[in-house]
């Protein structure tokens, strides 16, 4: 074990000069974790087991004790409850890790972190953060005094699914039947607006890149994101993406407004959360912008219309009596998905949106979709 009088040493000589704020990225960067791992080494004695080093490292740029479990592609989800329990998602599963902090403090200064790695301060009056790392990966920290320290950490993985064909395929895994993706891949050249619904971690992000596969190769896309995370299978694609911060921020309802002045053929939103950015949202594609696609949390298509009404009524920028009608005029289909009892992620059902509510036509379980309402039908005529 390295003393601490090294580990001292070595912070002082190896990290001097870093931004302590852009660590955590330079350590997710291959090639800059292997310059600093090196630089590391040269400031230590010889000998030093590889193991040792590694600890160091992540010790002073990563994720600590963490960060043998943020590598591990398996792992999908790390959970720290205390310093002595930390849980994983692996392969869908929640499992204990074996790995442990020092303290309650190796916690908390690994939060501190984290929050000062996306320009934000975890402080008595402000005691919890939630963080979108450079990498798309989403952590949530807590201090005292609301609880913790506490962190939960959701990697980001750029999984690519195709809707049709052999694996990897939502078809493939039996997440979608194949009249049901074959219609999903219709909606999308047709230029329906479509919702992605789901609850955290069911697979929103994933279908929305798969359901953007299907755009044809000609159109021009303008994707929209916290985080530039949505890696789409196309040729012709403009990222913008948030800026934070207490001053100047700029959020997904800005972008929304500028992106209509770059002459999108559609325009991609990775996930509308509050008022102001629904607002936008509905504003762009009641200017005559078809073919949009965005995500929501919600726990089914019902509700996920029930949730962009809430939001509106929230922003105050559409009259009471006009809000049901302006969400049912601006999306054309619902998808809901979840993730089965297996943890498979499943499309659950597909509802088509009309003037007076959603009709289901496609649930999961069934083989063959029902029959398609007007307007929907109107639109794949």
């Amino acid at each position: 074990m390295i003393d601490p009088a090294t580990v001292a040493r070595v912070r002082a000589e190896v990290a001097s000069g870093l931004d302590p704020t852009a660590m955590l990225a330079l350590y997710a960067d291959p090639a800059r974790r292997l310059t600093l791992r090196e630089r590391v080494r040269a400031a230590l004695p010889l000998g030093v087991p590889d193991a040792e080093l590694e600890a160091l490292c992540a010790k002073l740029f990563g994720f600590g004790p963490l960060q043998p479990l943020l590598d591990d592609r398996e792992v999908t989800d790390v959970l720290v409850n205390s310093p002595t329990q930390v849980f994983v998602e692996r392969c869908g599963r929640l499992e204990q890790a074996n790995v442990r902090f020092t303290d309650a403090a190796d916690v908390s200064e690994l939060a501190h972190r984290i929050a000062a790695g996306v320009g934000r301060e975890l402080t008595i009056e402000r005691p919890y953060v939630d963080a979108r790392m450079r990498d798309g990966s989403r952590a949530n920290a807590v201090i005292a005094p609301v609880g913790g320290p506490t962190l939960s950490i959701r990697k980001f993985t750029r999984v690519s699914l195709n809707l049709r064909g052999s694996a990897p395929s939502w078809e493939a895994t039996s997440g979608l039947a194949s009249q049901a993706a074959d219609l999903l891949a219709r909606v999308v050249v047709a230029r329906c607006n479509v919702l992605v619904a789901g609850s955290t971690g069911a697979g929103k992000s994933t279908l929305l890149r798969s359901l953007a596969g299907e755009i044809p190769a000609h159109e021009r896309l303008v994707v929209i994101e916290d985080t530039n995370e949505l890696v789409l299978p196309h040729d012709h694609v403009v990222h913008l993406e948030c800026v934070p911060g207490r001053d100047g921020a700029i959020g997904v309802a800005d972008l929304v407004v500028n992106a209509l002045r770059m002459r999108p053929d559609r325009i991609i939103v990775g996930e509308v959360r509050s008022p102001h950015e629904a607002s936008a949202l509905l504003e762009a594609i009641s200017t005559g912008h078809d073919g949009a696609l965005t995500t929501l949390h919600a726990g089914s298509a019902l509700g996920a219309l029930d949730r962009l009404e809430l939001l509106l009524a929230r922003s105050g920028d559409v009259a009471p009596q006009a809000i049901g009608r302006s969400v049912a005029r601006a999306f054309d289909v619902v998808v809901h998905v979840a993730r089965a009892v297996d943890r498979i992620r499943i499309v659950r059902e597909i509802a088509a949106v009309e003037d007076a509510g959603p009709v289901v036509i496609w649930r999961a379980g069934e083989t063959t979709i029902r029959e398609l309402p007007s307007r929907l039908a109107g639109r794949l005529s």
